[in-house]
């Protein structure tokens, strides 16, 4: 018999020895397989480079339209100046009875107003337009309608004699910017107030003590539904300025017809100065009503004014505020290509059965995803640091380019993740 000695080979590669063989560390492994993926990138550089840069290119192609629209330069708005006192407006207007007493602080009427002129002493003078004079009853009103910088909040005498002077005369409907406050001044003028007994009575002769026509104004229910029920209904709802409900002495709602204050049901964004619904709460007596509340619950003074928050000055693009709710979805059109050509790239192995072959030669399925998502990473790194150029040098050049880059960035990393993930479903690269 032939006698037969078998030699075993014991390769030299620096890693952990598996049975009689050693398989290279993965560190090692994953650097071999990014160079063959790599080389197949150069080998058809043409597609890679266009993989690389047509997100780019598709981005660049908006910065003319950027350019060619303009922007719109907006100063500092401190709304501290051109303060509007709106009782100081609206009082020479408003007078007393001839014989009466009170309320303090007006003139005496020079003849007897229309009884609709008046609550209790409180009336408007003859000199107030009707709706003969459009024109001069618009401009009479013109400040609940352009209320714009620092406003003091208006008496309730003042708000509940114009409230309900506007029942009987056509208003004007919404301003220059589509605030409807004449919504808010001619909702009603009937007040309820709904709560625990004790409560009710205290800001019933709260409110007796401090205003002179609330007496005139007040109206009783049964109860909290009665009173909501009424005010919902469309007898009710021309006729009810508020339902005040006092859960306890700190925690009350002021229930007002819908039109009379500005929509809380959704949410608003505004891009320039502030929301100018706000003057609603101005107008309809909203500020009026909560402020006079407060005062009895702190015990601090009425408060006087209203001022907005400031807005820091900046500059707006026309082009942003019409196309940038679409980038999103230029930029992921953009990233097709890209995104098509990297799971095709992975599945060609997969169907080519190179991967089997490099698994079978040694290869760690753990070297090999790394390597591809290591590739991914560089290619669509080089992407997103070149949108994040293009984008800070034009669109967002006042942002920092460490936070843009890494937005772009992130969302580079997102899409490799995702291509990762839909190799895993196909077997064919066509």
């Amino acid at each position: 018999m032939l006698a037969t000695e078998t030699s075993r080979l014991n390769p030299t590669h620096a890693g952990v020895r598996v049975g009689e063989f050693e398989r290279p560390n993965v560190l090692a492994a994953v650097y071999f397989v990014m160079e063959k993926n790599v080389r197949l990138k150069l080998r058809s550089w043409k597609g890679t480079l266009l993989e690389i840069l047509l997100p780019v290119l598709f981005m660049t192609m908006l910065v003319p339209a950027y350019y060619a629209a303009g922007s719109d330069n907006y100063k500092d708005l401190e709304y501290l100046e051109n303060h509007f006192d709106v009782d100081a407006h609206f009082k020479p207007w408003m007078c007393r009875l001839d014989g009466q007493a009170e309320p303090m602080g007006y003139a005496t009427c020079t003849d007897t107003p229309p009884e609709w002129h008046c609550l209790g002493n409180l009336c408007l003078n003859s000199s107030v337009p009707d709706n003969n004079d459009n024109g001069a009853l618009e401009e009479l009103l013109s400040p609940w309608y352009d209320i714009r910088n620092s406003t003091t909040i208006p008496s309730f005498d003042v708000v509940a004699l114009w409230r309900n002077f506007a029942q009987t005369v056509d208003l004007p409907g919404t301003d220059d910017e589509g605030v409807n406050v004449a919504n808010a001044l001619r909702t009603g003028g009937n007040i309820s107030i709904m709560g625990e007994p004790a409560l009710v009575e205290r800001f019933d002769d709260w409110f007796l003590t401090n205003t002179h026509t609330y007496k005139y104004t007040k109206r009783s229910f049964k109860s909290e539904k009665a009173a909501t029920d009424y005010a919902s209904s469309k007898e009710g709802s021309s006729k009810i300025w508020a339902v005040i409900v006092f859960n306890n002495l700190t925690e009350y709602t002021i229930r007002m017809n819908y039109t009379a204050v500005p929509d809380t049901a959704t949410s608003t964004a505004e891009d320039i100065g502030y929301d100018k619904s706000y003057r609603q709460y101005i107008g309809g007596g909203f500020l009026t009503l909560q402020s006079l509340i407060n005062a009895n619950i702190t015990g601090a003074e009425v408060p006087s004014a209203i001022v907005p928050m400031p807005v820091q000055g900046y500059h707006s693009n026309g082009f942003l505020k019409s196309v940038g709710s679409f980038l999103p979805l230029l930029l992921t059109m953009a990233f097709l290509f890209p995104l098509s050509q990297m799971v095709s790239s992975i599945v060609r192995e997969k169907e080519a059965r190179i991967r089997e072959a490099m698994l079978i030669m040694g290869l760690s399925s753990t070297a090999f995803k790394l390597s591809w998502v290591m590739t991914t990473i560089v290619q669509m790194s080089i992407t997103g640091l070149l949108l994040a150029l293009v984008v800070s040098w034009t669109f967002l050049d006042n942002t920092e380019f460490g936070i843009t880059f890494m937005l772009f960035w992130s969302y580079c990393m997102s899409l490799a993740a995702a291509g990762i993930m839909m190799s895993v479903f196909f077997s064919k690269a066509s």
